[in-house]
């Protein structure tokens, strides 16, 4: 095969699509983490960050990265619906379908015994007793829902599966664990919110450099030799190009974003306006491939302005002390 001949088109690359995920320092530890609230049977856990940092995409990252230690193991991922009113008709509809039962309709009761039938079917087969819910976006879930989520704790405690469930959300998970605890609901803080983690940003430049250096490492087609930075820039990289030397410059020009834009508090970039920085430099750059291209720090600086990092900021931080946002842990 010709060095510069693409295996697949720009259209079919996971990158075009947003479909592909990059593994951060916080996402590293967060598989770790619930490796040991699974050693530990450690019933629940919050895990909170801005909008933005990944969470959601984390979530399949974390699930993927487990199945390789745990083989046949079962995960749960469903994502938490903003409604007016809790119904329990829709929260059992949207736990039978996040596990994959093909028969949706019928009574609350029968929902619900149908939930539990297919999750014990399931933890049968896997060789483990145990089951991990990852509730996306939580900071939705009503404490009514949080209730009927309790009864299936309970229901698959007493036929010896042990249900952990981790709670991902925004910052508003914290306040919805204080309203649990001055309401009395402490049943269900100990089941869903007993230990905490924050999910942060990209913090400094070694940050950037662990994630860079997955774009110079990942293949796709996997077992092709053409890692995402060969694809968009296969002369250069066979003159010596890696992403991940240039660290230093994109974390430099997202500060001078940052500082431009007289912000007063710590820098921490989402991983999305990261991934979207990368994917525009690439993109836009992609033409001038050659045997001596090199990112500069005009290019980066563009990336950042248009991946609209400092639009992204000024919205979440508007009307909020910054102290208020940065210091919770």
């Amino acid at each position: 095969m010709n060095n510069e001949i693409r295996p697949v088109s720009f259209d079919e690359h996971p990158m075009t699509l947003k479909t592909y995920i990059v593994p951060t320092p916080t996402i590293d530890a967060l598989v770790e983490r619930v490796k040991k609230l699974i050693r530990l049977r450690t019933p629940g856990a919050l895990i909170y960050g801005f909008p933005r940092f990944g969470k959601t995409y984390s979530i399949r990252y974390v699930i993927s990265t487990l199945r390789a230690d745990f083989p046949k193991s079962v995960f749960i991922s469903f994502g938490c619906e903003k409604k007016k009113t809790p119904s329990e008709d829709a929260f059992f509809t949207n736990l039978l379908a996040a596990a994959g039962h093909r028969h949706l309709s019928g009574t609350n009761p029968k929902k619900r015994r149908r939930l539990i039938e297919k999750i014990c079917e399931m933890v049968d087969g896997s060789g483990y007793n145990w089951v991990v819910f990852f509730a996306d976006e939580a900071q939705r879930l009503d404490v009514i829902e949080y209730e009927w989520l309790r009864d299936v704790h309970d229901d698959l405690e007493r036929k010896g599966i042990r249900m952990l469930t981790l709670s991902v959300g925004q910052p508003q998970l914290l306040n919805v664990k204080s309203a649990l605890r001055q309401s009395g609901q402490t049943q269900v803080v100990l089941r869903f919110m007993i230990t905490e983690m924050r999910f942060d940003g990209l913090r400094s430049a070694d940050d950037f450099a662990t994630c860079l250096q997955a774009y110079d490492e990942a293949e796709y087609p996997l077992g092709s030799c053409w890692t995402y930075t060969r694809f968009f820039f296969p002369t250069a990289w066979s003159a010596g190009l890696r992403l991940v030397d240039h660290a230093g410059q994109l974390w430099a020009a997202f500060h001078r974003a940052h500082r431009n834009a007289g912000f007063q508090f710590d820098m921490e970039v989402p991983m999305q306006y990261f991934a979207y920085a990368v994917e525009i430099a690439f993109s836009e750059q992609t033409h001038l491939d050659s045997t001596t291209f090199a990112f500069t720090p005009e290019i980066w600086d563009q990336a950042v302005l248009d991946a609209s990092y400092v639009a992204a900021q000024e919205e979440l931080y508007q009307g909020h002390p910054s102290a208020d946002l940065v210091e919770i842990e």
